[in-house]
């Protein structure tokens, strides 16, 4: 029978460097020298995860990357984007040097770097490219999801790997054994019984071996680097503080009483039938208190909304504003992204499955919720559009609720608890690894010893 140190063993080889080394001095010199060593470091290995915060330059390390890889192999490179990011990475590119052609299929690819959203994937031939990247590659995050599968096949060939994103919600440690898939180290399911096991507690869940914990962080950190701020890798922090969040709530009342007999049978469901019901209570009372704020000031406001007939009612209450929704077509999209970036559009009316990943709005530092829902990703990525290094103001963020949506409230504000916690928790675990690996030192599993006495029958249980 095979042993757990075995099984290791075996696996591990997989995640042996397949890159190339360039000179240091050869990396585009605008970027940051922590930067710099990170894309030194990543071109190594060949396949590589950046988990960067929002705002510390994923893009341009992305960018110098695929060129490198281009320039490398004399084949194109593709990004893969959320929607309305490609066209911002293309002007991105142009500040530092790089020519991005953005694409909509196989024939509009250019030599070098391409890019395209990922609606348009099924429009390119992987075969055609030495290098990929996902940008917001968070897109992995389902375990057994239909796009984590499609993009892990159509790519499985590809020799040269990048995945963006920021730093991975430690409370789900199974986007990390994704991420590894999709690089071809490790099979998910593969990590899965390497590395964890099941939760009692919280069924269909896993949590990490306590025996193994030191271990995993360490395998992780040998093909990604996971970093909030630049001194997580030894290096200065310097631009890199962020201004004040004021986060704000405001509870308005249901648009109609409820009748006093009606009160008294009403059992308050908050499941997804009650939460939408519940919703269109107090909907107009929403739209008018995001009136109150967004519409008696000059500033630019980002306006977030779950719901067409909230976006319906917003922009009746604030006639400037320029609303954005899925049925849209993608050049409005990414005209009206570009407009509010710039600041051609004061009020922009959205939803945070449309514009919440991957676009830069620190020109605007004004934020509103129209209510809310479970989701603390969606909303912790929504903030980040503003909220993210290179913002030069203190960020207003209101979330403008229902009376009885503070459950869905309460339950947002405990996951993001969770998370910060657990970065922090992950930094640490992390930083000595990773430091070490940026800086050229190489970190090697010992397979070959414990860390510490496991009764024979635990044992069992592990292999």
């Amino acid at each position: 029978m095979e042993t757990y140190t075995d099984f290791l063993k075996r696996k591990l080889e997989r995640a042996t460097p397949s890159g190339f080394h360039k000179n240091k001095p050869e990396i585009n010199p605008m970027l940051f020298e922590w930067q710099r060593d990170i894309c030194h470091w990543a071109l190594q290995r060949g396949r590589a995860a950046l988990f960067e915060d929002c705002g510390l330059g994923k893009t341009a390390q992305q960018l110098e990357w695929a060129q490198s890889v281009s320039d490398y192999t004399g084949e194109p490179t593709l990004i893969l984007a959320p929607l309305a990011v490609a066209d911002q990475t293309r002007r991105e590119g142009e500040k530092f040097g790089y020519r991005v052609t953005v694409c909509r299929n196989q024939g509009h690819v250019q030599p070098g770097v391409n890019i395209c959203n990922y609606e348009m994937l099924e429009h390119f031939d992987a075969h055609k490219f030495s290098g990929v990247v996902l940008d917001e590659s968070s897109i992995l995050k389902s375990y057994t999801g239909t796009i984590k599968r499609q993009i892990v096949k159509t790519f499985q060939d590809t020799p040269y790997k990048l995945s963006c994103t920021a730093t991975p919600a430690p409370n789900d440690l199974m986007e990390l054994l994704n991420q590894a898939e999709f690089l071809g180290i490790m099979k998910s399911n593969e990590a899965l019984s390497c590395w964890f096991i099941a939760d009692q507690r919280n069924s269909g869940h896993y949590r990490l071996k306590r025996h193994a914990e030191k271990d995993f962080w360490q395998w992780v950190s040998s093909w990604a680097v996971c970093i909030e701020k630049p001194s997580d890798i030894g290096y200065s922090d310097e631009g890199y503080i962020l201004p004040p969040l004021e986060e704000k709530t405001i509870t308005v009342e249901r648009d109609v009483k409820a009748d006093p007999m009606e009160a008294l049978t009403e059992q308050l469901n908050m499941n997804a039938t009650g939460f939408h019901r519940e919703k269109k209570k107090t909907i107009r009372n929403r739209a008018a208190a995001c009136q109150g704020l967004a519409g008696r000031s000059n500033e630019q406001f980002l306006v977030w909304c779950y719901q067409n007939d909230e976006a319906d009612l917003l922009r009746e209450y604030l006639p400037d504003a320029v609303e954005i929704r899925g049925s849209d077509k993608v050049e409005k999209k990414e005209q009206a992204a570009a407009d509010f970036a710039s600041g051609k559009i004061r009020v922009l009316i959205s939803k945070p499955s449309i514009f919440g990943y991957g676009l830069n709005f620190q020109n605007c530092h004004n934020m509103i919720f129209c209510g809310m829902d479970y989701s603390f990703e969606s909303y912790y990525q929504a903030v980040r559009r503003v909220y993210r290094f290179g913002q030069k103001n203190p960020v207003n963020v209101w979330k403008v609720i229902g009376e009885n949506e503070k459950v869905i409230l309460d339950a947002v504000n405990r996951k993001e608890q969770l998370k910060a916690d657990m970065s922090r928790s992950m930094a640490e675990a992390m930083r000595e690894f990773q430091t070490g690996a940026i800086h050229g030192r190489t970190f090697k599993l010992n397979l070959e010893r414990q860390t510490a006495a496991i009764p024979e029958w635990l044992k069992s249980e592990v292999i």
